[in-house]
């Protein structure tokens, strides 16, 4: 395994973080946002769940739960998912209170409620900031159990997961055309994306038995046009044609974060420059995710007056990059009058 950062991961985990961002900024049919957006859905958070898996810590022997990992984890999860509750997901809600000074509305039951406690299902605006991390929570407690099964007992979760995830998804998405309502079919905690995830998650471990990184790096280098051009040439006609909505595709997932980490390797040879500046906010990565939020919606309160107003064609085209820059510079801030806190809630 490395012993320091390396440089394509870091430019794959700014790349999703800002694409995370472009998912959540509006995205017109017509706008170049929604374009691009099409060739990540729903393969931007696993590609974190695939190399959390590989770049894990080995168990250590007659290990078989981690827990600490898992209270690094926990720590940030409660912190952002209670700032989340506090200053975004209530007030979207109640946003003309809050703007005259009435907090009425506040009750401290709504932290619990907005970590998935009290409600398993976060469909609209429950526990829409950090949805993933309960899953990478429990994949990182149990992950020691995970590392002692069998190669091959390994690889079947894997294949089991993928197949799994593709079965609830579609039928999940059955329900939901049936009612005319994507509110009404979503599983209780996504249960799909979270099997999804364990599946990305053993992979990871997977190939981390049958590949050194290093053996891991010239793979991807070597396969790494390959890749892009496969996805350049298969999405296009998937969503053509809809022979299969990428949504209930695991493979398509696969092959997206497959594309991500091409790019990064793509990018660091042929754009070394561009790279190594990207690739040193990789530190910052988790900051932008768990902050792109707050600062879109302040975004829309202040140019719309509502904090689920419609931007301008402008506004959509140009906030990626302004709030991803912006998070940065809150980063640095941080990183230089208050590293404590960037160690213990931004697992920087």
């Amino acid at each position: 395994m490395p012993s320091a950062r390396v440089q394509w991961i870091d430019f794959c985990r700014v790349y999703t973080a800002f694409f995370v961002v472009l998912r959540h900024v509006d995205r017109p049919y017509t706008s170049v946002n929604y374009m691009v957006d099409l060739f990540n859905y729903r393969s931007l958070i696993f590609f974190f769940f695939l190399m959390s898996g590989y770049l894990a810590h080995k168990a250590a022997a007659g290990q078989w739960l981690d827990w600490q990992r898992t209270r690094k984890l926990l720590l940030p999860y409660v912190f952002w998912t209670a700032v989340a509750s506090i200053l975004l997901l209530q007030p979207m809600m109640h946003w003309n209170q809050t703007l005259s000074g009435d907090f009425s509305w506040f009750d401290w039951s709504l932290i619990p409620r907005e970590m998935g406690m009290l409600n398993w299902c976060y469909w609209d605006f429950d526990n829409v900031p950090l949805w993933f991390m309960r899953t990478l929570i429990l994949l990182a407690l149990f992950c020691p159990v995970l590392q002692k099964l069998p190669t091959k007992v390994l690889l079947v979760v894997v294949l089991l997961s993928f197949a799994g995830s593709d079965v609830l998804c579609a039928r999940d998405a059955e329900t939901a055309r049936s009612h005319k309502s994507w509110s009404v079919g979503w599983l209780p905690f996504r249960l799909y994306e979270s099997i999804l995830a364990l599946g990305f998650y053993s992979l990871g471990l997977w190939i981390r038995r049958v590949a050194d990184f290093e053996r891991f790096t010239a793979f991807m280098r070597s396969y790494a046009w390959t890749v892009v051009l496969a996805a350049l040439l298969l999405l296009p006609l998937v969503y053509a044609f809809g022979f299969y909505p990428p949504v209930q595709s695991s493979a398509l997932v696969l092959l997206g974060a497959a594309t991500t980490m091409s790019v990064g390797c793509l990018c660091e040879q042929y754009l070394p420059r561009f790279c190594s500046w990207v690739a040193q906010w990789g530190k910052a990565a988790f900051f932008i995710y768990v902050t792109h939020y707050p600062l879109l919606h302040l975004w829309k309160l202040v140019s719309t007056g509502a904090y689920g107003g419609t931007m301008a064609t402008w506004e959509i085209s140009i906030a990626p990059f302004c709030i991803t820059m912006v998070s940065i510079g809150i980063y640095c801030l941080l990183r230089r009058w208050c590293p404590v806190f960037l160690r213990l809630f931004a697992m920087s």
